[in-house]
């Protein structure tokens, strides 16, 4: 069934051909089309509409116009898309493309989305979300990118550029103030670096008080504390060799809010708690979590802190040859992260609750990788990009003091790759790509049975070194056919996720390994340019087997969970991750932009997923039935607009987008969570309006002046729940506001 409904989807596509008499038989009088995005989805500048790639890309004046801040506000604009922020995390970034996502905080699990900042692989998500003040070009791919980024792309890339010094004396300044005492100040300064060099140096500083109000403590504590700088410098070594080195430093010591989620009856503690229900967070009746004051108030005797402090350092070099590009990446991430929480425990008649849950995890993580990359640069119906990647990284954490241990883990992985192109005609090209990795992961973890403190533990309860191994061989073929108004493409691509080690073992058993997860795609395309280029209508279709899929599954303390046909018991609760899912995922993507007037135009983006699991092995059970996958609503769909009006000094811009999801399963089981007995809904569909109004002008002198009014998500106030968390005998969710509204004033020269 899932099969023929694919090959429908083929049918449908395909009869968008019929559009090329349309479009012969439009002509176009007004003399504006839409603006040629450039992108470098195959590691080579191409315009978008001529790459047999799912990608969606924003330039620089969208980005503004539509007043898009974050990194996560990007979702709203891609079809299949879903990015939110990593709570249990520092500074990162919970992403899912095409249903398949990573919202973990381990360091020893592997992203299914990949992000690459400046050229660089982030092998972390932490310290991922990111401003987009700075910026240059943002691309989203979708689908398996293996081939080009490597390992950890199954569900596709995040690619960010910030922009290189402008060799030019100028200061771009701008203050976002927004409710709950937000401010967000950010600054770029642009200087020359001699005559053949410039430097730039960047700011921000974010700070904001909390939405939710504590109980227990009697205040709004603070949200949001972040002080990030760079520095980069960009110089010309000859005419042909350009040197660029960026230096990052960031410190975010933000506070975020944690609701206890956890349902008495399913699967968690066996018997109401009445301290649930005396602090309004769950219902001691039904074990269900209660939704009173939209999720706005919590209680908790200390704040959930989740920090981190680093530096990024990124060296890249271009050397121009006859008819290529040599091309020298290198990065290094170096960084220190806290997460501190005090789950609520104790009853009495006065809410003072007790930590009965309490976890502080100290780590600490570094990577390093190089890259070399051959692109060539003819005129001839031959290009190509071949490359050598190497990465080191190193993971370092304590935890406790409920669950006692120290790991390690050092990891290590090369590879080869090439991705070539060739026109066989003026109407057909075949693409081609492959890569080749080896990777190796040692892995110890010690478990103790005290937490005196973090030097010293006595005893240690378990001391257990591992390692693994694996190759992989990921390959894409693509044949592409242009048309008078386009091109179609079809293709078939491969994609893995490591394997390796579980951090949050307790016991022989939990630590693993596993093995890694692979992702076979089957894409068709359809990109179109039609009535005289006034019209952008872009379509996808695709099916992924999704195999080996990697699962975490976990058991209350003193529970027990069958692990491959042996009954496995926890003293605490205990966390395993098996290779124990199979999934088929089909889906359709449109994106359209339509320049209805000179001033007035309109975007879309509608992602369509029909997903589920053929296999689930669960505590020795196949639970496909009735598992969901997680971050996978069933279509997204986003339109938005900008209509500029021309005034004396300046122009106004009105810019919109409406954006609607379906529900979707923050868990692969759909009554672990909130809504109590029978309900399969964690995360409700929602739809959102967001709404700017900016006036442009430049005076006398030459200056650029900006401001701003915003709201987003006008037409609903509250919280909702976006990162549920499922710790055995406890669940737990952070929560996001929905509406808020502020003013932007930006100033450049």
């Amino acid at each position: 069934m899932k099969l023929m409904k694919f090959f429908v989807m083929f049918a449908l596509t395909f009869s968008f051909l019929t559009l090329e008499k349309i479009n012969a038989q439009t002509e176009n009088s007004s003399g504006y089309t839409v603006e040629e995005i450039i992108v470098t989805a195959r590691k080579r500048s191409e315009s978008i509409q001529d790459v047999p790639v799912a990608v969606s890309a924003l330039s620089v004046e969208q980005v503004e116009r539509g007043n898009i801040q974050r990194v996560q506000d990007l979702e709203k604009l891609a079809p299949n898309v879903e990015m939110y922020d990593m709570a249990f995390g520092g500074g990162g970034m919970s992403a899912a493309i095409r249903g398949l996502s990573f919202d973990d905080l381990e360091k020893t699990f592997e992203p299914t989305v990949g992000t690459v900042i400046d050229g660089v692989f982030a092998a972390s998500n932490s310290g991922t979300d990111l401003d987009l003040f700075d910026l240059e070009s943002v691309e989203i791919l979708r689908g398996p990118q293996g081939t080009i980024f490597g390992r950890n792309t199954i569900g596709g890339v995040i690619s960010i550029n910030r922009t290189k010094p402008t060799r030019e004396f100028g200061v771009k300044f701008k203050t976002d103030l927004e409710e709950d005492n937000t401010s967000d100040v950010k600054l770029v300064v642009n200087m020359p670096l001699g005559d053949n060099g410039g430097i730039k140096v960047t700011g921000r500083r974010l700070q904001s008080d909390n939405f939710a109000f504590n109980v227990t403590r009697n205040e709004r504590e603070k949200l949001r504390d972040l002080t990030a700088a760079s520095v980069v410098l960009d110089f010309d070594l000859s005419e042909k060799i350009n040197v660029n080195f960026t230096f990052d430093n960031y410190n975010d010591n933000s506070q975020h809010n944690l609701l206890n989620i956890t349902e008495f009856y399913i699967n968690k503690l066996g018997a109401p708690q009445g301290v649930f229900a005396l602090l309004g967070q769950g219902n001691a009746t039904s074990g269900a979590l209660s939704k009173e004051n939209d999720y706005m108030t919590v209680y908790s005797a200390e704040g959930f802190y989740s920090g981190i402090q680093g530096n990024n350092m990124s060296l890249r070099m271009e050397w121009e040859l006859e008819d290529h590009v040599l091309k020298l990446i290198s990065g290094n991430n170096d960084f220190a992260e806290l997460m501190d929480v005090c789950s609520w425990g104790s009853a009495g008649a006065v809410v003072t609750p007790n930590c009965v849950f309490p976890v502080v995890r100290d780590q600490t993580y570094e990577q390093t990788s190089h890259e070399i990359q051959l692109v060539s640069d003819k005129d001839g119906p031959l290009n190509y990009v071949l490359g050598f990647y190497t990465i080191e990284t190193e993971a370092n954490m304590d935890s406790g003091p409920v669950q006692n241990f120290r790991s390690v883990q050092d990891a290590e992985a090369w590879a080869i790759f090439g991705d070539m192109s060739y026109d066989l005609s003026d109407l057909w090209t075949l693409s081609l790509g492959i890569r080749y990795t080896e990777e190796e992961k040692d892995f110890n973890i010690k478990t103790f049975a005290s937490y005196d403190n973090k030097v010293a533990r006595t005893p240690t309860v378990l001391d257990l070194t591992r390692d693994f191994q694996d190759e992989n061989v990921q390959h894409k073929v693509v044949i592409q056919r242009n048309t008078d108004f386009g091109m179609v493409y079809l293709s078939h691509s491969t994609g893995f996720r490591s394997g390796g080690f579980n951090a949050r073992g307790t016991t022989p058993e939990s630590v693993g390994p596993f093995g890694s997860e692979e992702v076979e795609t089957i894409e068709l395309g359809l990109r179109s340019e039609l009535l005289d280029n006034r019209l952008i209508l872009n379509l996808t279709a695709f099916t992924n087997d999704y195999t080996d899929k990697q699962e975490t599954i976990v058991t209350p303390g003193d529970g027990t969970i069958v692990v491959d046909g042996v009954p496995q018991t926890c003293g605490t609760t205990c966390t395993f991750v098996r290779n124990a899912g199979e999934v088929s995922i089909d889906g359709l993507e449109i994106e359209g932009t339509y320049i209805a007037t000179e001033r007035l135009t309109f975007r879309t983006a509608i992602g369509i997923l029909d997903a589920s699991y053929d296999e689930f092995i669960n505590n020795g059970v196949d639970v496909s039935a009735y598992a969901k996958l997680k971050m996978a609503p069933d279509y997204t769909a986003s339109l938005s607009w900008e209509y500029i009006a021309p005034t004396s000094r300046g122009e106004i811009i009105f810019a919109g987008t409406f954006s609607s999801k379906d529900d979707y399963y923050g868990t692969y089981d759909p009554e672990v969570y909130i809504f109590g007995p029978g309900a399969d809904i964690i995360t409700d569909g929602e739809s959102k309006l967001d709404l700017s109004l900016t006036y442009n002008t430049t005076t006398a002198g030459g200056t650029d002046l900006t401001f701003t009014v915003f709201g987003n998500d006008v037409l609903e106030d509250g919280a909702y729940i976006v990162r549920p968390f499922d710790a055995g005998a406890f669940a737990f969710a952070t929560p996001q506001k929905r509406q808020h509204f502020g003013i932007s004033l930006g100033v450049e020269f």
